[in-house]
């Protein structure tokens, strides 16, 4: 049942109030709904209905969202913030909703920071980006990133750019408070005028962004792209009707590379352009619909770049097959998550298949491979690396290799081997999944270097497992990288905001437009050698020896996310308590001994699934680590969605894929 009438008309010039009677708050379930909300690992995602912002059949509306923002306000104003930036990506009512937040910051007396006019949206790093870049108290981004367009997200950031972690159980709480008072007596949520002077719309941090992106690129970037155009190199730029093309554009231009118009046929592509540009868009467009990207046979897997139901469908086969395009590359909506698509001589898809990589027929010459997301961070950490080597730069600093725990384990083995031929003194760290803590890692090393960035203190971390890391002096971040994704680099100087007030490491958030500007890079250099992704990827493997090279993640879905009401609710119940179970049980095995844990995976697997010998077992953050002879597993409950995740890492395809689904199949048993 939804709400008769609108509670707010977007963009009304007059100030208004959302009046929340005790009945309307009955009506909304607002207490039981206020009794489960919380900022998750990626903020708040829920059910949206796409085509009522107002509907009261789903948790993520703008009578909750009233809620929440007003509880931002208020918690605002009590730690003296007084600037915030509002921005967001394209799926359903997200103009609205940032109005919404706009309006309800400004009748509380806090400045907003708005994209400039007919800059509809802005992808999440360049949101935390700018909050850091123009000094600001703090920001928010609407977006739920990957997930289907019925979903709606919010994503609140701190003055560094990074998720807002102090302020989380609060906003909670506070959101609870607000609940009870709208259910005993009403409440009111008073929204200025849409063009009251608080509100400015003037956010525009994209010069900067490149600015400080050439500290990460290789120098020789816009001519080697240059020369690769001239030499008949195209890449296309899959934008998924997100928020990335605009911005990627004006990227790109800011670099000095040109961007080509879209070959004729090319679903919201651009008709005008440079026609010698190295690169061209697919999907430009913004639709709240994504093109209905990742809807096979009637099922909406969502728009992860990461999943075959996407990055096999976006037309990537058609464009490489004719020689339009000769790598594609794919964001998704708000720019945090990338992956590609590429070509690679016929007689090389055997090897390509033994080394890990998924192949697909093209035609008589050519194969398509596949990457995951980690191949495709060990690529770029391999580039990078290299990069600094030959440009006698790498000694410098302390380099930091990042990842979150079940990312895979060849990155960190690519910085050991590094160390062994060229007696550097590369560090690897590990932290939960959900950049949050990747940003949480770099604000304690900025932290402990203060003012001084030489002075002899040696920064240092303790990890999930309280194992401490020494960094040295000099700790900069030349990846950190999660496995379903995401990634960001840092430069090797610090970077200053505008104003020269605040200083920065790294990103506090995932950047795909670094990632894929990198991967441009090398794409380019790639094309002028005569050699391809694949090639890179299995020399870069034996060269360093990495053994580590069979990776499989397998997603449980344990509830049906597109289901309202009742049924949803149920739906939840059943789910959560396998979750519960299902984790718990894992848990349980950190308290045995690694020959007790054997026992007790054995007696509920499968009669003849291959279990090696346990070395060891802990709690990594979030979810359950076990250590196997040859390879290693973890379990953890997603912090988006209602799935289970099975990670499993080893030396054979057959050894990691047996065992990954007797575990997995646990969760049924």
């Amino acid at each position: 049942m939804s709400a008769s009438l609108p509670l707010f008309t977007p963009g009304a010039g007059r100030a208004e109030v959302v009046a929340v009677t005790p009945a309307l708050a009955a009506r909304a379930g607002l207490t039981a709904w206020a009794a489960e909300f919380q900022l998750g690992t990626a903020g708040w995602r829920d059910l949206l209905d796409p085509d009522d912002p107002h509907s009261l059949d789903v948790p993520f509306n703008s009578l909750t969202l009233a809620l929440v923002l007003e509880a931002r306000a208020q918690l605002a104003l009590e730690e003296g913030l007084d600037e915030l930036h509002v921005g967001g990506e394209v799926r359903p009512h997200t103009p609205a909703f940032i109005d919404l937040a706009a309006r309800i910051y400004a009748a509380h007396g806090i400045a907003v920071r708005l994209r400039p006019p007919a800059q509809f949206t802005t992808p999440i790093w360049l949101s935390s980006f700018g909050v850091f870049c123009e000094e600001l108290a703090g920001g928010e981004n609407f977006t739920a990133s990957h997930s289907q367009n019925y979903k709606g997200g919010w994503k609140p950031m701190d003055d560094s750019g990074g998720q807002l972690l102090e302020l989380a159980d609060a906003i909670a709480d506070r959101v609870r408070a607000l609940a009870a008072r709208a259910a005993a007596e009403g409440l009111e949520v008073h929204l200025a005028a849409a063009d009251d002077p608080l509100i400015r719309r003037d956010f525009d941090p994209v010069d900067d962004y490149v600015a400080a992106l050439r500290g990460i690129v290789p120098p020789a970037l816009p001519d080697d792209v240059r020369a690769a155009a001239d030499a008949g190199f195209r890449a296309a730029f899959g934008c998924e009707g997100g928020s990335m093309g605009a911005t990627a554009r004006r990227v790109f231009a800011g670099l000095g590379l040109g961007v080509a118009p879209s070959p004729t046929g090319v679903a919201g592509g651009l008709d005008a352009g440079d026609p010698a540009g190295a690169v061209f868009f697919t999907h430009f467009a913004e639709r709240s619909d994504y093109y209905g990207i990742g809807t096979l046979d009637g099922v909406n897997h969502g728009v992860d770049p990461g999943k075959p139901q996407v990055y096999k469908h976006v037309g990537a086969q058609r464009l490489l097959r004719d020689g339009r395009a000769h790598v594609f590359f794919l964001w998704d909506p708000d720019g945090d998550r990338f992956n590609m698509v590429t070509t690679a001589p016929a007689d090389l898809a055997a090897s390509a298949v033994a080394a890990g990589l998924e192949v697909d027929e093209l035609d008589a010459a050519r194969c398509l491979v596949f990457f995951k997301p980690n191949q495709i961070y060990f690529m770029l950490t391999a580039l990078r690396l290299e990069s600094l080597q030959a440009a006698g730069e790498l000694a410098a600093c302390d380099w930091i290799v990042a990842t979150t725990w079940p990312t895979s384990r060849s990155i960190g083995e690519l910085a050991e081997a590094f160390n062994r031929r060229h007696g550097t003194a590369l560090k690897t760290f590990r932290v939960p999944v959900g950049f949050k803590y990747f940003a949480a890692l770099v604000r304690d090393l900025e932290d402990q270097l203060a003012d001084e960035d030489a002075g002899g203190i040696a920064a240092r971390a303790l990890d999930a497992t309280d194992t401490e890391t020494v960094f040295g002096p000099r700790p900069r971040l030349l990846i950190m990288a999660e496995e379903s994704g995401g990634a960001a680099m840092g430069a090797g100087e610090w970077l200053t905001s505008r104003h020269d007030g605040a200083r920065s490491l790294a990103p506090k958030e995932k950047d795909g437009m670094q990632v894929g500007v990198l991967s441009l890079a090398l794409a380019a250099r790639l094309h002028l050698e005569g050699s391809s992704f694949a090639r890179y990827y299995l020399d870069r493997l034996d060269r360093y020896e990495i053994t580590h090279r069979f990776y499989e993640r397998r997603d449980v879905t344990l509830a049906d996310e597109s289901l309202r009401g009742a049924a949803r609710d149920a739906a939840r119940a059943i789910g959560n308590a396998k979750k519960e179970a299902t984790v718990a049980f894992f848990r349980s095995l950190e308290a045995m001994t690694p020959a007790a844990a054997e026992e007790a995976l054995r007696a509920r697997l499968p009669a003849g699934t291959p279990l090696p010998p346990v070395r060891r077992i802990f709690w990594a953050g979030d979810g359950t680590l076990i250590e196997f002879d040859g390879q290693w597993f973890m379990l953890r409950a997603s912090g988006t969605d209602a799935v289970l995740r099975y990670y499993m890492e080893g030396m054979g395809r057959d050894g990691v894929s047996r065992l990954n689904a007797g575990l997995a199949g646990l969760a049924d048993a």
